[in-house]
């Protein structure tokens, strides 16, 4: 009997090791490219993000689309949406291009513009929502306005002249699953930076006066591990962009496979693996690359059409969204 005992205990023991190996953050660690769905074929994507039940809100043109389930509602708000966040109320809040930034909430709209609210400019280009219930955004340019925070009562907006900031032109916001707030910063190349702020306590994540050329876009794993694309789009030298990693507090460049090119103005996301999703380019087809922390996988070419990628999420379930330019959302089950 002693021995029927150590035998079960070791079956155990091993279908759980081989368990951990197989999966991450309780998600399989293979990786898909499988197309599963499409949503809104035709049409550009600029923003996407989940409610608590998985359903996702997106935007496209002046249009707010909400997936209920298997009914797809849509909402023309009137001018463009750049962003959205869910919030921990589930009511979403909106960057527009003209509108400033929406409150939306069961179908009703609220806005709050440079009149009502003391925005800089009613250009909104990044919303986040974080758990405390505040909402940082953007509303900047080139020496203007800087970061804007809501808390539900009151707005604020940070600025090189108040802030660590050491610009006003801000290109994204991203948070982590402990609520922390990750922003990069632009406005003249070899000055961007990134800073987190976290119980409302700064640190600029690299050289104070400048850490890289320039970004267009970076994502945060849930751990807080970040992924950026060093920028050159702006650059007359036509230098190859470059991809970086900050964990353990230090920034490291990620090699890149031989036939790897990563776009300008290219986008990233990150899933619940802490796997990072990315696009490069050849001469006549863009590809989709996932860097694992040790390895590249790489998809086929042509799975994705409809131009450049605007937007890459992981939902509830860690299956894929990549919205585009002109032809939908493709997503990729995991």
């Amino acid at each position: 009997m002693d021995r029927l005992r150590y035998i079960w205990i070791f079956l155990l023991f091993y279908s759980a090791s081989c368990e951990r190996d197989d999966t991450i953050n309780n998600f399989p660690a293979d990786v898909s490219f499988d197309v599963s769905d499409r949503l809104l074929e035709g049409r550009g994507i600029t923003c996407i993000d989940f409610d608590d039940d998985g359903d996702p809100y997106i935007g496209s043109g002046t249009y707010l689309y909400h997936m209920d389930g298997s009914n797809l509602k849509d909402y023309n708000l009137g001018y463009s949406v750049l962003d959205l966040a869910v919030a921990p109320d589930q009511s979403v809040w909106i960057g527009t291009s003209g509108g400033g930034l929406c409150h939306f909430n069961e179908g009703q709209t609220e806005w709050y513009t440079t009149e009502n609210a003391g925005l800089p400019r009613n250009i909104v280009m990044k919303v986040e929502a974080i758990p405390d219930g505040r909402i940082w955004f953007t509303s900047c340019a080139h020496m203007l306005g800087g970061l804007g925070v809501y808390d539900g009562k009151r707005f604020s907006f940070l600025t090189p002249e108040n802030s660590p900031l050491n610009q006003n032109l801000i290109t994204d916001i991203e948070t982590d699953s402990n609520g922390a707030v990750y922003i990069s910063t632009a406005g003249t190349v070899g000055m961007t930076n990134i800073y987190r702020i976290k119980d409302n306590s700064w640190k600029c994540l690299g050289t104070e006066e400048g850490t890289f050329y320039w970004t267009f876009n970076f994502s945060v794993s849930q751990g807080g591990v970040i992924f950026l694309v060093e920028d050159f789009s702006l650059s007359s030298t036509l230098r190859a962009n470059r991809l970086f990693k900050y964990s353990d507090d230090d920034w490291g460049e990620v090699t890149l496979m031989d036939t790897q090119k990563l776009p300008y103005f290219c986008i990233t996301g990150t899933d619940k693996r802490d796997y990072c999703w990315l696009t490069s380019s050849s001469e006549d087809e863009l590809a989709l690359n996932v860097y694992t922390g040790k390895k590249w996988i790489s998809s086929p070419g042509g799975i994705i059409t409809g131009g450049m990628v605007t937007v890459i999420k992981s939902d509830n379930d860690n299956n894929i969204w990549i919205g585009t330019y002109n032809d939908g959302i493709f997503i990729l089950k995991q």
